[in-house]
């Protein structure tokens, strides 16, 4: 496989440059390129990859080009690496909102690019993970991306004018959840319960349901009625959950980021 290059080194990048070499990914197929010195030492120090001298090196030694940048720093980029950029390297968008037309327009050139939406939970090998190939992307190009992404989680192939939900929904997801068992952990705390111990009870939950949503294959929504008896407890707390439009302001809050996520294009 071509040499894997990766451009930024946050949070997102140092996940994908960890499930790689978790995966059994050798650390000479791997280039980074990171602005900051302070946190390109410690990427290379943590992990022994190769830090490049300049994002014009990374660019001409590797054939997949991975971009985990700020949106708004991407135009200056592009333009930078376009003339670096063949027919043999591909390009892997992760930043929220920029689109393959944006790509495009930026450099100038017609590429092969694909959009790709993981979450931080790739870290661990768990991301949700959207990929919205460009027109010019052949079907064992495609599948050679969802390759390096395998190890990461669960890849779903979509439209592209469907990402910014994928962003909104996968990447902003787990904030959203996270929010929610926090309060189900203070509800433990004030209800008399230790905040250790109501955080095992809370995230023991969280990962029982899932099993079982997977292992049994059911519905949400059939689970639930399973745990909801006729005036009982869990009735009483769901009524409190939707007297407040608990499942209306969810949406809501998706459809939001997904907006916004529009609001990122270049």
């Amino acid at each position: 496989m071509d040499k894997i290059g990766i451009i930024g080194l946050g949070n997102m990048g140092e996940a994908i440059v960890k499930t790689l070499l978790k995966s059994g990914a050798k650390k000479e197929s791997i280039l980074c390129f990171e602005i900051k010195p302070e946190r390109a030492r410690f990427i290379e120090d943590s992990y022994k990859v190769k830090i490049t001298g300049s994002v014009e090196d990374l660019v001409k030694k590797a054939g997949y080009i991975i971009l985990s940048i700020k949106p708004q720093d991407s135009k200056k980029l592009l333009k930078s690496i376009a003339p670096l950029i063949d027919d043999k390297k591909i390009l892997i968008s992760i930043m929220a909102g920029i689109t393959l037309s944006n790509i495009l327009s930026a450099t100038g050139k017609p590429l092969k690019a694909i959009r790709v939406m993981p979450n931080i939970c790739v870290k661990v090998g768990e991301g949700a993970i959207g990929i919205a190939p460009g027109p010019d992307i052949k079907k064992e190009e495609m599948e050679a991306v969802k390759n390096i992404f395998l190890p990461m989680g669960k890849t779903i192939e979509v439209g592209e004018e469907l990402m910014d939900a994928i962003t909104a929904l996968g990447g902003s997801g787990p904030a959203f959840f996270l929010l929610f068992l926090e309060a189900m952990i203070d509800a433990g705390v004030k209800m008399g319960i230790a905040r250790d111990k109501s955080k095992i009870i809370c995230t023991q939950v969280v990962k029982g349901t899932l099993m079982m949503l997977e292992e049994e294959g059911i519905h949400p929504t059939l689970m639930k009625e399973m745990i909801t008896s006729p005036a009982g407890t869990t009735i009483s707390g769901l009524a409190i959950l939707e007297e407040s439009a608990f499942k209306g302001n969810i949406i809501k809050a998706v459809e939001k980021a997904t907006n916004r996520a529009k609001e990122l294009s270049l």
